[in-house]
């Protein structure tokens, strides 16, 4: 049975902080912490007694994880779909020698434990996004090594093999890493990782009355729209079954990039999700769409050119759960003076009506 709703949890968690008592650069790469105890219905691969970082922060992940469930469990409905949303940069270690990144070896295993992880019945009705994972490869160009944002996205209660990719087109310089060798800059890569199949893992259905898509922080900009951008493409397709218009849910993992309403392209009466591990307040967000129009005032669909997307104001009806315990929260920078470390909290929303 399709789903008729959807209840957003974001998950605020910082993954870039600042000095507050003096001007500087955004610092990113922030320590692991604690090892959180095991979940043992979200089991995390890895090699018998590791606290790698990548290890650290997928076992945190699962402790939220299971926090979430159990806070919903007694009002869940299983044609509610649970949209669990963790910020840009969660999976990024803190190793300045590698740009904190971590090793093709690294990444791998993260994405072998996040299709692992996720199968107890009882998130059969979850879509998670667990925030981006920050790599580097030495073999994909000869004698460079190039650097990735990706995304992960994956359904609750499946088996394995399912977990989705996405890949951040252009990277900001609150990536930190050297921009002329990311994928999005590196000429041998920019053709594969602009492959109509890749580029269209970014919108997706869950069920045939959901749809979701996709996006990294800064590829939400008014001067890249890539979502925006792929959805277009795939309406002036005629071969393209994915003719419904703008997807239900418009999801955004970020970190420091506000909602830009003309890259916005839920359809009307769907919705955008924002999450932010390095931003002012508001965190997260959760805004509905009412429709699209142009400058001139016209009517205009999500995919259209220089359309602007109007928004409802947040309902402000999350309940908001704060993170406790020095393992299930990500500490902040050692050294002197004092950073920006908002509240580590998950943020639940009452469920909505699917459009």
């Amino acid at each position: 049975m399709p789903y008729t709703h959807f209840r957003y949890i974001a998950y605020e968690v910082p993954t870039a902080t600042n000095r507050t008592d003096v001007a500087g650069p955004t610092l990113a790469g922030l320590p692991p912490g604690g090892l959180c105890d095991a979940i043992p219905d979200i089991p995390v691969a890895g090699p018998r007694g590791t606290t790698a970082d990548w290890f650290v922060r997928l076992r945190r992940l699962a402790a939220v994880v299971h926090i979430a469930q159990m806070n919903v469990r007694d009002t869940d409905d299983p044609s509610t779909l649970k949209v669990f949303v963790a910020p840009e940069f969660y999976f990024r270690p803190a190793d300045p020698a590698t740009h904190h990144t971590y090793s093709t070896e690294e990444y791998l295993a993260t994405w072998d434990a996040l299709d692992r992880m996720f199968h107890a019945v009882r998130l059969k009705n979850w879509l998670i996004v667990p925030g981006s994972v920050l790599w580097h490869s030495d073999t994909m160009v000869h004698g460079q090594r190039t650097f990735y944002n990706s995304v992960w996205h994956m359904r609750g209660g499946v088996g394995t093999g399912e977990a989705r990719r996405i890949e951040k087109r252009l990277p900001s310089g609150l990536d930190g890493i050297p921009m002329a060798f990311a994928v999005g800059k590196t000429a041998e890569l920019q053709a594969a990782y602009a492959e109509k199949e890749l580029v269209r893992e970014r919108l997706f259905e869950v069920d045939a009355n959901t749809t979701v898509g996709v996006e990294i922080c800064l590829d939400h900009a008014g001067s890249v729209q890539v979502l925006k951008k792929t959805l277009a493409e795939r309406q002036g397709d005629p071969t393209d079954s994915w003719k419904r218009g703008g997807p239900s849910l418009h999801v955004l993992t970020a970190g420091g990039m506000p909602i830009v309403p003309g890259s916005v392209v839920a359809r009307p009466g769907g919705y955008l999700l924002r999450n932010d591990g390095y931003a002012d307040p508001p965190l997260s967000e959760l805004r509905k769409v009412t429709g699209y129009r142009l400058t001139s005032g016209a009517p205009a669909q999500a995919w259209t050119d220089k359309s602007i997307a109007t928004l409802e104001p947040d309902p402000g009806d999350a309940f908001e759960l704060p993170l406790r315990g020095d393992a299930l929260l990500v500490p902040g920078l050692p050294g002197p003076g004092t950073y920006d470390m908002p509240a580590q909290r998950l943020r639940i929303y009452p469920a909505k009506p699917l459009p």
